[in-house]
């Protein structure tokens, strides 16, 4: 029996970063970007990774990683995975600022670049550009744009600071503790699949964690983006994003995918809808949690564009026959609609019947 291709291959090919990344080197990877599993467990409240729950976020890594590689060209300061995890690590566990990180790749790898567009902090830049996007799952610097995925916000730069100063300053608090209470509850027909049943809303799926909840016209379409890497929000250690907020958008995802009685609706939309439009899709989507989070007022970062989608989706008017079956926001008028409709069709039936039967009298023949 031939040997596998995986068998054959060197040892550095198989840490190349435009290779198929090993099972080993995913959970290496994972534990040295989020300490989500350890040689004895995983820390106390974070879910230890599974091959399955990394395989939706190991698809997203390939892409990038091979996105950037060959639009850099082979003179990228690095070429391995243990590079990717080096980098890293300085930018998350050791907290060292963007110049910082920079000095490092910068001594690391001295030799000037012969031979590329690309001079030599171009280069640099990009690597650090990589490494922060792919432990945040935003676009950071130049966004690696693929033609299956749009990212609404395009990209954000990384200018100075450490990694939770960059964060903070791209998802800061839009509502704080204490704050204006808009007194708006979020019933549980608020969820992905009425945003499309009864709203008319078309909803799509980002890796980009920038698009999330963000509302965009596309070919005439209003979008709705949700960011469905659930397996990495779960299993983050909170500490490259701002305190609280990965719980929260977790929230957001208990929110539009409920474990409630829409569980089943909402799975078989998830199935016939989503899932069908990404090869890298998490089901963990739809088993984030219950929702404990039901007053509007409770959402810090997230609480201007839930504010806006709720406000636009309780303003949809259905439009098709389908939407008018599912809108049942007003259950007592949706009775009274569909009970109206049915005594019109009787009716109308009946008077078919009673035309019919008048046209069949006039020209039949006079019975002897």
């Amino acid at each position: 029996m031939a040997p596998t291709h995986s068998n054959t291959m060197p040892m550095q090919q198989l840490d190349h970063i435009c290779s198929p990344v090993p099972t080993a080197t995913q959970l290496r990877i994972a534990n040295a970007f989020w300490a989500a599993t350890t040689p004895t467990g995983s820390p106390s409240g974070v879910r230890p990774y599974t091959p399955t729950a990394l395989e939706p976020y190991f698809k997203y890594y390939t892409e990038q990683c091979k996105t950037v590689y060959h639009s850099l060209g082979t003179n990228l300061p690095f070429s391995k995975h243990d590079d990717i995890i080096q980098l890293a690590q300085e930018i998350g566990k050791q907290g060292l600022t963007r110049q910082q990180v920079l000095q490092s790749v910068e001594g690391r790898y001295p030799v000037a670049v012969p031979n590329t567009q690309f001079d030599k902090a171009e280069l640099i830049t990009g690597a650090v550009n990589l490494a922060a996007r792919l432990l945040l799952m935003v676009d950071v610097g130049v966004p690696a744009m693929t033609n299956r995925m749009w990212t609404g916000r395009a990209f954000r730069s990384w200018d100075a600071g450490s990694i939770r100063d960059f964060t903070a300053s791209i998802f800061p608090v839009q509502r704080p503790n204490g704050g204006r209470q808009s007194g708006i509850e979020l019933d549980m027909d608020f969820n992905a699949r009425n945003l499309d049943a009864i709203g008319g809303f078309k909803v799509e799926l980002t890796n980009n964690l920038l698009d999330h909840l963000e509302m965009v016209d596309i070919e005439g379409e209003t979008t709705v983006m949700i960011f469905h890497h659930a397996s990495f929000l779960m299993n983050q250690e909170h500490r490259l994003f701002p305190h609280g907020f990965v719980q929260e958008t977790i929230q957001t995802l208990a929110l539009l995918f409920p474990q409630n009685k829409w569980y089943k609706d909402s799975k078989s939309w998830y199935y016939r809808r989503l899932k069908p439009t990404l090869i890298d899709d998490d089901d963990g989507i739809l088993a984030c949690g219950p929702l404990t989070m039901t007053n509007i007022d409770a959402y810090q970062f997230w609480h201007d564009r839930l504010v806006r989608l709720k406000m636009v989706y309780d303003q949809a008017k259905p439009r098709t026959l389908r939407q008018w079956w599912n809108d049942r926001r007003e259950g007592t008028q949706w009775y009274a609609l569909w009970v109206a409709v049915g005594f019109t069709i009787f009716f109308g039936l009946i008077q078919s019947i009673e035309g019919a039967l008048q046209v069949y009298k006039a020209y039949s023949p006079a019975q002897g």
